[in-house]
């Protein structure tokens, strides 16, 4: 049976006190040991039986359980003397309450009572107060609802209620819901868990018409502390709110029942219900089936008891008998004792041979390490002068390259200066010629001319001479009118040329405004990447990256792992810097690393075997000596968080990122790179922004002793690095945008190129039909000069050769200025070529010997490159040759280490076997295990020969040991199991005899009180027990005249008379019960209004006399019929709205 929950008042092995005095100092004192009627006890529980036991039990073997029986006890309502006792203890506590103010309890007290939607309430509070409640209303007003609510919040079934069998028949008809809240008082030194529930336990039960039904415990200040309904029990049990009990929350039917329609045996039932003894009965009685089941096991047990006891003492005796060869067994024990430690002994020397060679090895290695420091500063001493010297050397090739170009170039042009002057030379010449016979022609056709005109002045006075005059300016104007058409028609060249060079500008335009349209696709595309699949890192790397890292994974050939790709290792801390440290870096950042040739060529395979062919780096694992710029400066290894040390140190080698410099402004960046004339302490190059682009930049560096700067372009693509993806989320959309902008830029200058475009080739079209215009001038001009030249020919006829004459004088006049022309303009250009020739000439020269001086510094370069080339490697060489011998020296410590380790493993094993046989000995000296193990094997010998004519000793020792065990074990059990029985039994029979005095004090207590109470109206009244046939009755005189005592039946009462005894019997039973609330519904529905006024003032006094005790008192009366005083609370509800019509009577 489980312990109770709390200590209940007598729940102790004490002595009962008869002292009726003692008894009647507190009603509550008075009540039973309370235990949860809620919970059934097992009949049987051989669990809870103990066995430590350790004494013998043969002598209590015959002890019995006494009987238990309540039906055996006598009858105690014919002790006078003790009803005369529980007689004065109810006059002396009724004389001493008078005297007393009635103090509401601490706590276990109803303060409110909430329903919603419960029964005929839509929603109704009640401010219950702490001692005595009375509930008026008339009938149909809902008052019953109260108690039964309080009955159901409290834990209560709905069938105890006598108002409906399921919670659903309690909602209001039209709701889907109900709830109902008690407010318990929870204060004093005895509150339960005040720290979680306040000074207030609210109890909350809530339940619909669906089914779904529960409780909430909340505290003082509505917080939910358990919807449990076992927490809900807890508080009740502690509380003593006898919910299920009958007698705490009576309704009309049950007090009409207990009354008027039960027997007498019903009544006694309900009564030992109700005080709580029936229930402790129950308990005493699952003890006492306990108590038989132990005397049958007992019983059981005994003659297995003896058999272990006879087996015992055969297996001691065969014992004794074999500890005579103790010597010779000690002896063979000896030896293996010592044997066993021999071989550790002997193991160990070998593990200490291996670890002498483990600190041979130890020194070799510390001094291979410090030489491959010297090595190693020697080797970096050398790298810095070979990378210097290549630098050197490829600076100077790249100047001789220029030059050459230059002296090229150079060279072309002097040969067509030396062309173009011979051919202005030759020119020259025959133009000079031309000169000559120019002027000789023209003295010849003038005498000629001459000579005609003076024969013609005599044959014409003068007008062929003006038409003469007109053909010269005919003759001009054509000329002029040819030069316009040709100069304007050489102009319609370089109008092409515009066409096509604004045509090839379009183009241009257009392919830019097309890359910058696929740049903005691809942004937005790289921005889509990172926004659906922003915690995946494989789409910046090859498609088939999966599969070889999967491919990696199940390959079991590669002595280390490789790592990689490298991006995966490496965080960005500064995601500004993304798009240029992704370019910078490369395919780098795809690369695997391993840690030797075969994990390289295995490693390519299997790329191969996957299609994803990417970058192999070797690396060791020597540490590698970082020198870093001041910190004041940002550099790549400061923005980037690298988890795995390998990958910086390639990172480190490849890109030298711990001396690249990070500054986005680039006149800020020229200024502390350049500023002091020389380059920067352990500074290689910077990186800037571009003044236009975050995504573009610039490398400067310094070459030969001079700056220099590099474009760095922008990345496209998803980035490798890991970084914050929020911030390049954010910033990809910049990208984004700023990719948009130019492209807005790139359409512009496409239209504005498109736009040149047409308007060169409008110019074109003005141009022809210019040049159409000069030409039709031309051939007027043409026309002009042929009319003149008619009517000269007309005069011709006339006129002799004259005319001829004059035409070959201008033709030679034409030809002659037009070589003189020809003559002054190769002048000029001969001199300009000539100057020309001999600037190039001279140019040339000075190319060559600038060629020579380069040349001559580049062979010196070159040769101090192969010589630092060469130093480079040779201390390479003797680097690795030292990291060679050091991993020499490592394997072969890591095998000795592995040997030592292996026999560490062997000696513990060997050490754990030896000491399952001992602790440590030592080893005699001169002795070792092949010695120690013939010794043995002597004793042994010998000892199997007693061992074939006796037994073994140990399975002797073992067989008696086992006996010895099992018998004391057994013994043990029955004697905790004769002690438990008895025990069990002394407890009952001090537990029955307590028991019947409860019982006989609340008979007594009861019979007293009610007298009292029936006395108040002057009526005469006896309660009879009998508890041996379990009968109860109760007989009243309301003729206090009549000289009969016996009384009348309860039957033949009437309705206020019956009402008033009910009240008298509740009261009676009430004090003797010591519950901390009572509830009573309608007590005075069939009192008239003496009965119902004594009634009243009997409960109010009664309560009274219930110190802390609260009431809540239901009547169909109203507010007035109570009188008022402070300790009394009278409610009146009013009847609700039921939906009732009035009845229309039709007149007679």
């Amino acid at each position: 049976m489980a312990p109770p929950k709390r200590s209940a008042p007598f729940d102790d092995d004490d002595d009962a006190d008869d002292s009726a005095h003692h008894l009647g100092q507190s009603s509550r004192a008075t009540s039973p040991p309370q235990s949860s009627s809620n919970k059934r006890r097992r009949t049987s529980d051989e669990s809870s039986v103990q066995r430590d036991a350790s004494s013998d039990v043969d002598d209590r073997q015959n002890v019995s359980t006494p009987p238990s029986e309540i039906d055996s006890e006598e009858d105690g309502d014919d002790d006078e003397e003790a009803m005369l006792a529980a007689t004065q203890a109810v006059e002396a506590r009724k004389n001493s309450n008078r005297t007393t103010n009635n103090e509401p309890a601490a706590h276990g007290i109803l303060e409110a009572v909430e329903l919603e939607n419960f029964m005929c309430h839509d929603y109704m509070e009640f401010k219950l107060g702490p001692l005595i409640n009375f509930i008026c209303g008339k009938n149909g007003s809902g008052k019953s609802a109260i108690l039964t609510g309080i009955v159901l919040c409290l834990g209560g079934k709905a069938s105890t209620t006598n108002r409906g069998a399921r919670l659903q028949n309690f909602i209001k008809e039209g709701k889907d819901h109900a709830r109902i809240l008690c407010k318990i008082k929870n204060q004093g030194d005895h509150a339960y868990m005040p720290e979680l529930y306040g000074n207030t336990i609210q109890v909350e039960r809530y339940f619909s018409r669906t089914g779904t039904s529960g409780f909430k415990l909340k505290s003082e200040k509505g917080r939910v502390v358990s919807t449990r309904k076992f927490d809900l029990e807890e508080i009740c049990d502690h509380m003593m709110l006898q919910i299920d009990n009958p007698m705490t929350v009576l309704s009309q039917d049950q007090a009409r029942q207990f009354l008027g329609s039960s027997g007498q045996g019903e009544k006694y039932k309900f009564f030992m219900k109700g005080v709580q003894l029936e229930q402790l009965d129950q308990d005493y009685r699952v003890i006492e089936e306990q108590q038989e089941n132990i005397r049958a096991k007992i019983e059981d047990k005994l003659p297995d008891l003896d058999d272990l006891k006879k087996k015992y003492e055969r297996a001691k005796n065969k014992q004794e008998i074999s500890q005579k060869y103790d010597s010779m067994l000690d002896k063979a024990r000896d030896l293996r004792r010592v044997m066993a430690w021999a071989q550790v002994v002997e193991q160990e020397n070998i593990r200490d041979s291996y670890a002498a060679l483990v600190q041979e090895e130890d020194a070799k290695i510390a001094q291979a390490e410090a030489r491959l420091a010297e090595v190693d500063e020697i080797f970096q001493q050398s790298d810095r002068a070979a990378t210097a010297a290549r630098e050197a050397y490829d600076a100077s090739n790249e100047v001789v390259r220029q030059l050459q170009e230059e002296r090229n170039e150079a060279k072309a042009q002097q040969e067509d200066i030396k062309r173009e002057t011979q051919e202005a030379v030759a020119e020259q010449r025959s133009i000079r010629a031309a000169l000559k016979d120019a002027d000789k022609t023209i003295q010849t056709k003038k005498e000629a001319i001459q000579l005609e005109e003076q024969r013609l002045a005599e044959l014409n006075g003068g007008g062929a001479a003006q038409r003469i005059a007109a053909l010269e300016n005919a003759k001009s104007t054509l000329e002029q009118a040819k030069q316009d058409y040709t100069q304007h028609k050489r102009q319609r060249e370089h109008r092409l040329k515009d066409i096509t060079d604004m045509e090839t500008a379009e183009k241009e335009a257009e392919e830019a405004k097309k890359a910058q349209e696929q740049r903005v696709k691809q942004q937005e595309q790289n921005l889509k990447q990172l926004t659906e699949h922003r915690n995946s890192q494989d789409l910046a790397y090859h498609p088939n990256m999966p599969s070889l890292l999967k491919a990696l994974q199940q390959e079991r050939g590669f002595h280390d792992r490789p790592i990689g790709p490298l991006g995966k290792h490496v965080k960005l801390l500064r995601p500004e810097w993304s798009s240029i440290l992704e370019k910078s870096f490369g395919t780098g950042l795809n690369a695997f690393i391993v840690f030797g040739k075969s994990d390289e060529i295995l490693l390519s395979n299997i790329m191969r075997r996957a299609k994803c062919s990417l970058p192999i780096f070797i690396a060791n694992r020597q540490p590698l000596n970082i020198r870093e710029p001041d910190s004041r400066f940002d550099t790549v290894l400061r923005v980037l968080e690298i988890d795995n040390e390998s990958v910086k140190k390639q990172l480190v080698i490849a890109n030298a990122i711990e001396q690249t410099l990070l500054i986005p402004d680039m006149s800020e960046a020229s200024d502390a790179l350049y500023s002091g004339g020389r380059p920067l302490e352990n500074v290689k190059r910077c990186y800037c922004f571009s003044p236009t682009s975050r995504l573009r930049g610039a490398a400067l560096s310094y070459r030969n002793g001079q700056a220099a700067q590099d474009p760095i372009h922008e990345f496209h693509g998803t980035p490798r690095m890991r970084t914050d993806v929020d911030d390049t989320i954010r910033r990809q959309r910049e990208a984004v945008q700023e990719s948009k902008d130019q492209l807005r830029q790139a359409e512009e200058e496409w239209r504005s190129a498109r736009d040149r475009h047409e308007k060169s080739k409008q110019a074109l079209v003005r141009h022809d039909r210019m040049e159409r215009e000069m030409q039709i001038a031309v051939q007027k001009a043409e026309d002009e000069q042929e009319r003149i030249v008619e009517a000269i020919k007309e005069d011709a006829v006339e006129g002799g050769n004259r005319d001829v004459l004059l035409q070959q004088l201008a033709d030679a006049k034409e030809q002659k200025t037009v070589h003189e022309n020809s003559y002054l303009d190769s002048v000029a250009a001969l001199d300009q070529l000539k100057t020309t020739l001999r600037e190039a000439t001279q140019k040339l020269n000075e190319l060559g010997a600038r060629i020579a001086e380069a040349e001559a510094a580049a062979a010196e370069t070159q040769a101090a490159a192969q010589k630092a080339g060469k130093k480079r490697a040779y201390d390479l060489g003797e680097k690795n040759n030292v990291i060679a011998q050091i991993d020499d020296s490592k394997r072969d410590r890591a095998e000795m280490q592995r040997n030592v380790a292996n026999m560490d493993e062997k000696i513990a094993n060997f050490i754990g076997q030896a000491r399952e046989v001992c602790e440590r000995v030592n080893i005699p000296e001169g002795e070792n295990h092949e010695s120690l193990q013939k010794k043995y094997n002597r004793i042994q010998a010998d000892y199997r020969k007693y061992h074939d004519r006796i037994g073994d000793r140990e399975q002797i020792a073992a067989e008696a040991a086992k006996w010895s065990k099992a018998y004391e074990s057994a013994k043990r059990e029955v004697k905790g199991l004769s002690d438990l029985r008895d025990k069990l039994t002394e407890t009952m029979v001090q537990r029955r005899y307590r028991w019947k005095q409860f019982r006989n004090f609340i008979s007594h207590r009861s019979k007293a009180s009610f007298m009292y109470m029936l006395s108040e109206r002057g009526f005469r009244g006896t309660l009879t027990l009998d508890h041996k046939q379990k009968l109860m009755d109760i007989r009243v005189e309301p003729d206090i005249t009549r000289r009969d005592g016996t009384g009348r039946s309860v039957r033949t009462l009437s309705g206020g008379e019956k009402s008033f005894a009910q009240i008298c019997l509740l009261l009676a039973i009430w004090e003797a019960m010591g519950a901390p609330i009572r509830c009573l519904d309608e007590f005075d529905v069939f009192m008239d209004a003496v009965n119902r006024s004594t009634s009243v003032n009997l409960l109010i006094e009664g309560a009274r006399q219930s110190i802390g005790g609260q009431f809540i008192l239901i009547s169909p009366g109203t507010k007035s019929d109570i009188k008022r005083a402070p300790d009394v609370n009278p409610i009146e509800i009013a009847a609700p709205e039921r939906g009732q019509t009035r009845l229309v009577l039709a007149t007679a």
